[in-house]
């Protein structure tokens, strides 16, 4: 450890501040690294998806089965990619999508800035070849496709694929199948590179949501080995290594002083975040690429910690919800509605949802298997007698003519997430903005 023994008071208190410092630069990336053990690295998770560098598709809409990723839309069923760039770069392949459907694939590091995305915004839908490169990529002829350039030597490739209803289904999984990785050699048809990398040796995640101790900095000190230091964070990244990161880590953490010095930082570093979390608006501050963020990790974080691998607010903007009309958290001791005027409905370019989380940010299991009301679901719900559409929030089952606008919640507390897709600039710029959550009944004394 950089210092040595004779680290003074003064030094202590620094390791402390270094220590608050690293909670919100490497919580997205501690958090991440969650999902790639268990998606990509560890074969016996039981959310295992597929080798890096293999693909994975979905095959259904989440349901509350799905715990590895907090917040998950069920609009989409899902395709993975975990990519290892070091050895050469990947080629995405996107098929051409019908003018109907929106299927989109979004390039996130290990910061979690999103590198890029393949969309009708952004590439059209006739289909597109996307080489995506890592850091140590040094092209001598750069093919003619598009080229996405990530910092750090692994990504994920998530891929969306808009679901209609169930009998939509087959499309789906037509369009995920012509879906493709591939190493650039093989895209060229040529031999494979003889650069040999070392395998990586998983450690075990952790729970960025409990109090953080040093394991922590563990996976941190993991995930920044396949992280070249940017220019913006030389200086951090120098700190880091006084506290042992980037360094010799369990030399650093063997002194039990330092590491309660260091724990306590980390745990300020998360009462940072967590004040931050309370004065954020909208997704849109939370989600998007390396410049979007300049610097601000901790918004990075806040976002991670709200819902990982979010989306930027021009493919993405959630519109609410933290709190009903009253600025009282959601719970099941009251019903609510949500009502959109006649002509009022998100105006987007592809669709919208209201999904329903319990607390721990899980698909809430109901009676009805329904986790979302939105545009998927518009042609089964019934109109009031002026044309305006009121969404129904209860624990207790309805008559069964309101069952069609039922959005079923939990009797405790629960959350909601309003997505919109492809948001026009109404929304984008504030013009248009989503409807109260109204409580209609007396919440239950505790």
């Amino acid at each position: 450890m950089s210092g040595g023994a004779n680290l003074g008071e003064g030094a202590v208190t620094a390791m402390e501040t270094i220590a608050r410092a690293a909670y919100g630069y490497g919580l997205p990336s501690v958090d991440l690294y969650r999902i790639l053990h268990d998606f990509a690295l560890d074969e016996t998770s039981a959310e295992f998806k597929a080798p890096l560098n293999q693909i994975s598709h979905s095959r259904r809409l989440a349901d509350p089965t799905d715990k590895a990723i907090f917040a998950l839309n069920v609009d989409t069923p899902y395709s993975y990619a975990w990519l290892d760039l070091r050895a050469e770069p990947m080629v995405l392949t996107m098929p051409a999508v019908p003018e109907d459907r929106y299927q989109s694939a979004q390039v996130v590091d290990l910061y979690t800035y999103i590198v890029g995305y393949v969309s009708p915004r952004t590439t059209g839908r006739r289909g597109a070849d996307v080489l995506i490169a890592g850091p140590s990529w040094t092209p001598t002829e750069v093919p003619d496709v598009r080229v996405l350039t990530c910092p750090t030597d692994l990504c994920l490739v998530l891929i969306r694929t808009q679901l209609f209803d169930e009998d939509d289904l087959d499309n789906v999984i037509d369009l995920q199948e012509q879906v493709r990785v591939r190493p650039l050699s093989q895209w060229q048809g040529r031999a494979r590179p003889t650069t040999t990398v070392p395998p990586l040796r998983p450690l075990q995640p952790v729970e960025v949501r409990a109090t953080p101790t040093v394991d922590f900095l563990r996976v941190l000190d993991w995930m920044l080995a396949l992280m070249p230091t940017l220019p913006e964070d030389r200086r951090l990244r120098r700190d880091l290594r006084l506290i042992g990161v980037g360094a010799d880590l369990e030399q650093a953490l063997a002194d039990p002083a330092r590491t309660a010095e260091i724990e306590r930082g980390l745990t300020a570093g998360r009462q940072d975040l967590l004040d931050r979390i309370r004065t954020v608006r909208s997704s849109a501050e939370l989600f998007g690429s390396r410049e979007f963020f300049d610097g601000d990790n901790l918004s990075r974080a806040a976002g991670a910690y709200l819902g990982i691998l979010g989306n930027a607010a021009e493919e993405y903007l959630g519109v609410g919800y933290l709190a009903d009309a009253e600025g009282q958290p959601f719970n099941g001791g009251a019903r609510y509605t949500i009502t959109f005027p006649t002509g009022g409905l998100p105006p987007v370019d592809a669709f919208w949802s209201i999904t329903l989380y319990d607390a721990e940010q899980h698909l809430y299991a109901n009676e009805l298997d329904r986790y979302v009301l939105g545009s998927r679901q518009l042609p089964a719900m019934l109109r009031n007698v002026d044309g305006s559409l009121t969404i129904r929030i209860q624990h207790d089952r309805p008559k069964e003519a309101g069952l069609p606008n039922w959005l079923p919640c939990p009797a405790g507390n629960f959350l909601l997430t309003f997505r919109t897709y492809l948001p026009l600039m109404e929304i984008r710029q504030g013009l248009w903005t989503a409807p109260p959550v109204i409580p209609t009944t007396e919440r239950q004394k505790p």
